[in-house]
């Protein structure tokens, strides 16, 4: 019965929300155009980008779900772990008898969430290699045994070899196929041992997101059925939000597209009793491709528009011919200023002029409907412009001293991840360099934060540099707010160690220009093809030319 009640709750706030958008009168219903489904595709795929209440009430619930196991010792997790798991977690929660409604809601997500749910091993010990998602795949999974009997209680701890804290691949490569071994060794070993959590995958921060676990919900767990054939107006309808113009603008350019447009061929259609010609010319049928395009007050105006518009080819008697044409086909696009494009705006003051003229009488001047377009979209490209940043490039060039310079390098079809790093000295030349790589780590954003603690380990070691500087804005993030980076736990842990070796340790953002030899050390790295570590004064022969060793 509350099941029921929720989805009721659902639908109502589903409909209310639908009468809002195609009414403008709240005593009156109004035309639904489409259906609330169609409605609720996103703006990338063709339709208008409304959230289905049922998914994003189930998102919010994920959400619940998501702080359980990130923070297991708040009030509410061991509230709930005493009365439902106090043994388990909450992935792993069994049937329990009388359950609260607060809780059955919060369980109807667990779906959702282990569909993007990853297990980060750090010691491994609570991580069951054949139950628990702990592969980095998209989504994760459970590792994959090689044989067909195996204890079925092992945990991922039982692969690790604590004395040297590195992965033991004689075990990995005695019971886990061999497609899942690169896969695991990706995976960094935190060298403390701390307890293992988790990260979201469906972000690149590895923490949960309403909005995407939204998009879970709504491509993975329910996928809606494809019905769209080919030939298809989607990319049409996608291009209408994608132009520079006001939201209102791009909704009736996809209105347009989409044939929701409140012409009396659709309003009779629509069993609306109204006359069939066209208010402006007294045509017999008003089509929407006549309002806009074909009455002889709209192909004056076109005339008249600064677009060049050859009749032989616009306008036509098709209406997604004529969009294509001015979205994708006029002449001379690369050379027109296409931050300032007026033609979305012709084809509002176009129906407007159309409406004025059938509720209030009033005929519009073509000329002076193309005088206002052009007004109002150069006013309004003025009022969104953003005035251009300054370039740093040379403050910062004279702020690289006594500094070093690191950079990470990824491929997902290599084997290796690459680092590199340079010292420049307090005279401003360069000193030491470093080179190294390692098993092809899980995205190029870890990649990156390894290349930076292993430059801060050769630094510890043969320089007495405190400052690190690197192009990569999304390092700076996750060093100031580690917390919010689950993804990178492990090694910002390890970070976290290794920060403690510099009595004032800084690290700041360099453009890419400026950190353009460490990055060409870190491809030599990683497209070399053996196990690489080197620190000196010069790239070796042999590191350049690894076909001779």
């Amino acid at each position: 019965m509350r099941s029921a009640h929720k989805l009721e709750v659902c639908d109502q706030l589903t409909s209310a929300i639908a009468r809002f958008w195609w009414s403008s009168d709240a005593e009156r219903r109004g035309i639904h155009w489409a259906t609330w489904d169609k409605m609720c595709i996103s703006k990338e795929e063709g339709g208008t980008g409304f959230r289905d209440i049922h998914d994003f009430n189930l998102a919010l619930l994920a959400k619940q779900l998501w702080r359980l196991l990130r923070f297991p010792d708040s009030l509410l997790a061991r509230v709930l772990r005493g009365k439902y798991f106090p043994y388990s977690t909450p992935l792993r929660a069994g049937h329990t008898d009388s359950p609260s409604y607060g809780w059955r809601s919060i369980l109807a997500a667990r779906p959702l969430l282990t569909m993007g749910i990853l297990q980060k091993v750090h010691s491994g010990l609570n991580t069951r290699a054949w139950e628990d998602p702990w592969i980095p795949t998209i989504p994760a999974r459970h590792a994959n045994p090689r044989i067909p009997v195996v204890h079925p209680r092992m945990t991922v701890s039982d692969f690790i070899n604590r004395e040297i804290k590195a992965w033991n691949v004689e075990m990995l490569e005695e019971y886990m196929e061999p497609e899942d071994i690169p896969l695991i060794r990706s995976i960094a070993i935190n060298k403390t041992f701390h307890m293992d959590s988790f990260s979201w995958g469906y972000t690149k921060s590895g923490l949960y997101t309403v909005k995407s676990g939204y998009w879970v919900a709504k491509n993975l767990l329910n996928p809606a059925e494809e019905t769209c054939s080919e030939p298809s107006i989607r990319p049409l309808q996608v291009q209408a939000w994608k132009s520079k113009a006001p939201y209102k603008i791009k909704h009736l350019l996809w209105q347009i597209i989409s044939g929701y447009l409140a012409v009396t061929k659709n309003l009779n259609h629509r069993g609306m009793r109204c006359d069939n010609h066209c208010p402006r010319c007294g045509a017999p049928e008003e089509t929407i491709n006549h309002a806009i395009f074909e009455c002889p007050p709209a192909l004056q105006t076109w005339a008249l528009a600064p677009i060049l518009t050859p009749p032989s080819l616009f306008p036509s008697s098709g209406i997604y011919t004529n969009m294509d044409y001015l979205f994708w086909r006029r002449p001379n696009m690369d050379n027109a200023e296409d931050d300032c494009d007026p033609f979305p705006w012709i084809i509002w003051f176009i129906w407007k002029a159309r409406n004025e003229k059938l509720f209030r009488g009033i005929n519009r001047d073509p000329l002076g409907t193309v005088r206002h377009a052009v007004a109002e979209c150069r006013a309004w490209h003025q009022a969104n412009s953003k005035a251009p940043l300054l370039s740093t490039t040379g403050t910062q060039a004279i702020r690289l001293r006594d500094v070093c310079i690191v950079d990470g390098s990824w491929h997902r079809e290599q084997a290796h991840s690459g680092a590199g790093w340079i010292w420049i000295d307090p005279d401003g030349t360069q000193r030491l360099l470093g080179i190294h790589n390692q098993p092809r780590r899980i995205s190029p954003l870890h990649a990156e934060l390894e290349a930076l603690m292993w430059a801060m380990e050769c630094a510890a070691q043969y320089t007495n540099v405190q400052a690190f500087a690197t192009d990569c804005q999304d390092v700076l993030k996750m060093i100031e707010k580690p917390e919010d980076w689950p993804k990178f736990s492990t090694e910002l842990q390890e970070f976290s160690s290794l920060r403690k070796l510099f009595s004032s340790f800084s690290i700041s953002y360099l453009p890419r220009a400026s950190t353009s030899k460490a990055d060409h050390l870190a491809k030599l790295a990683r497209l070399y093809p053996r196990s690489l570590s080197f620190v000196g004064y010069s790239v070796p022969g042999w590191v350049t030319t690894p076909t001779r060793v």
